[in-house]
């Protein structure tokens, strides 16, 4: 191979986004070894032809992929598809956990186990001399054989946090664009904050998240000592509820592999000066709540950085001397997971042992000190019945959060809750690959479909007034959208509405046909079936042609919705022309079935 070696990440996210942690982090050991990093993010509905085509024209040395376990089949179809050539190296969740089930794939040369900033230059070494032999540290390699060497090696320990080079923001694209775009993750808003992280790890162990897990793969805590300051989280430290007793995977209470303050602050200003972000977004699995460490914050960064910034902690953690120096280090946002209002469901199923008044009391301090809220919540939990999720759109009601987001249950392999609820016969993750948008219903038990479906519209109307009411003029409010598995269809994926089905289409809707005069009114320019919803293209003098979706009510996601529809719009934003036409829109479908509008498109009944 010429060097420098080209190599390129893949990673997915639904929906597309243009920024990954670990792509930033990883890119960074890329350029550091001499390299040059390049990186391509995928939806989960991109063709696998579509990114085969991407991947190859960017004619790799390395190819790099990064998968989640609902991802590896669609990576793993990836991979297969792709020409020889590239060396192909996988990691992330899946591989580390299972690397046995990625070695199956003929496609791959080596599996990265744990953290992967160490065995990536290791790796890049080796290609430098020619084909890698192993052992190399956390590396798992395909042998001349063709078959992999040994049994799986143990991961690398984790390296010291302070240690690695500051994450290459410019690899996943131009950085201006992106924040224009909006990757903020926290806030009923799309804002220029930038993803930045001070520390690895969380001290908690919720039955639901791989976070346990994935720190008994990588050894949280446990690298050689350094720069970086490695916090115990004591069990006293905590308010109300002791961690050692409450959520903790072991008696041993983890280090914290968490940057000095300064060391933070000398990146952060770096990168307020270079990018010119409105504010940084913490991304830590959870934020690092050393008092100590906390009051160096709130005395240097105002100073050093000075811009807003956004954290996330489990409320347990949240007492209020600890948002009283986030609130004077100058924290807008604080988020954490609620994720049930069922107190029982939060306990037994979730181990989530925080109470309502642990809750409300962090909510509540947080409005007393200024510091906006955002929570997470999930529906279509195991046992979860609708008595139960409905509580949980009381306990929003009852907390207030300035925003909150939501998701339906999925199960992860290697978590307590995702092994319990599959071994009693839930289904397994949503396995897509690119290009197959069928996946089976995660509808439990003790919940109906329609059950579900009126939770998901309780949850998306609070969320839309949620929305509404935190977007003042001028800014981008965050799309609603209403996760729910795909209604099955028997029309073909692909069936696109020709010239005359695609003007009654416009005209059934009250909107304008192709070539129309552009107006307030938008005008249809396209229409296509995708197997699971209707696809339009609008367009009208208020703004430019955009996306516009028609589905099933309860089947995905929903800005608004009429009696029996659903309608949201592509992309992270939408003008506020686009917003209200599709309010108009919804009034305007009344009682419209989807059966009605695919067989105008059609020509024919369906």
């Amino acid at each position: 191979m010429a060097l420098p070696l080209r190599v390129l990440f893949v990673f997915f996210a639904r929906p597309a986004t243009p920024f990954s942690t670990s792509v930033a982090a990883l890119a960074a050991v890329v350029r550091r070894c001499g390299h040059v990093p390049e990186a391509i993010g995928f939806s989960l509905d991109a063709t696998i032809e579509e990114a085969a085509r991407r991947v190859e024209a960017r004619d790799a040395d390395v190819v790099a992929v990064s998968a989640m376990s609902r991802d590896w089949p669609g990576a793993r179809a990836l991979l297969e598809r792709l020409r020889p050539g590239p060396f192909r190296v996988v990691g992330g969740y899946h591989a580390s956990l299972a690397p046995e089930d990625v070695a199956r794939s003929a496609a791959v040369d080596a599996i990265c186990i744990g953290e992967g900033e160490r065995p990536l230059a290791a790796l890049l070494a080796a290609l430098e001399r020619g084909a890698p032999r192993g052992p190399l540290p956390g590396l798992w390699l395909r042998g001349p054989s063709g078959a992999f060497e040994g049994p799986p090696p143990a991961a690398d320990p984790e390296p010291d946090i302070a240690a690695l080079p500051r994450w290459d923001y410019e690899a996943l694209g131009e950085v201006p664009a992106m924040l224009d775009r909006g990757i903020n993750t926290f806030g009923a808003t799309l804002d220029r904050f930038l993803p930045v992280r001070a520390s690895r790890g969380c001290p908690y162990a919720c039955a639901y998240c791989s976070a346990p897990t994935w720190e008994r793969v990588a050894g949280f805590g446990r690298g050689a000592s350094g720069a970086g300051r490695r916090l115990r989280v004591a069990s006293h430290d905590v308010a109300s509820h002791s961690v050692a007793s409450h959520s903790v995977a072991s008696d041993d209470v983890p280090f914290r592999n968490t940057r000095p303050v300064d060391h933070l602050c000398d990146e952060l200003a770096d990168l307020r000066d270079a990018y010119a972000p409105e504010g940084f977004e913490l991304w830590d699995e959870h934020f690092p709540v050393d008092l100590a460490w906390l009051d160096e914050l709130a005395e240097r960064y105002p100073r050093r950085v000075g811009l807003p910034f956004k954290v996330e902690m489990h409320p347990n953690a949240a007492s209020r001397a600890r948002l009283e120096r986030l609130a004077a280090a100058g924290c807008v946002l604080f988020h954490c997971g609620v994720e049930a209002g069922d107190a029982e469901l939060r306990r037994r199923t979730l181990n989530r042992r925080c109470s309502e008044e642990t809750l409300q009391r962090v909510f509540d301090d947080c409005r007393a000190l200024g510091i906006a809220t955002s929570a997470s919540v999930m529906t279509a939990l195991p046992g979860e019945t609708y008595a139960m999720a409905h509580a949980t759109v009381e306990l929003l009601e009852r907390l207030r959060p300035d925003s909150f987001m939501w998701s339906t249950y999925m199960p992860l392999p290697f978590t307590p809750l995702g092994d319990a609820a599959m071994a009693g016969g839930w289904p397994g993750p949503a396995r897509e690959r690119l290009g197959d948008r069928s996946f089976r219903s995660r509808t439990p038990p003790a919940m109906s479909p329609d059950e579900r479906a009126r939770i998901h519209e309780e949850l998306a109307a609070l969320q839309r007034a949620t929305v509404r009411a935190a977007a003042g003029p001028g800014e981008r409010a965050r799309p609603v959208a209403t996760p729910a598995d795909r209604m099955p269809s028997e029309l073909a994926a692909g069936v696109g509405g020709a010239g005359d089905a695609t003007d009654a289409l416009a005209t059934r809707l009250g909107l304008g046909r192709r070539g129309a005069p552009l107006g307030q009114t938008p005008r249809v320019e396209g229409a296509r079936w995708d197997g699971s919803q209707l696809q339009l293209t609008l367009r009208s003098a208020a703004f430019p042609p955009h996306r516009v979706f028609v589905g099933e009510r309860g089947a995905g996601p929903a800005f608004v919705t009429s009696a029996h529809l659903r309608l949201s719009h592509a992309g992270a934003e939408a003008p506020r022309a686009l917003r209200d036409a599709l309010e108009t829109l919804a009034e305007r479908l009344g009682e419209a079935r989807l059966d009605e509008l695919c067989a105008l498109l059609e020509g024919a009944s369906v």
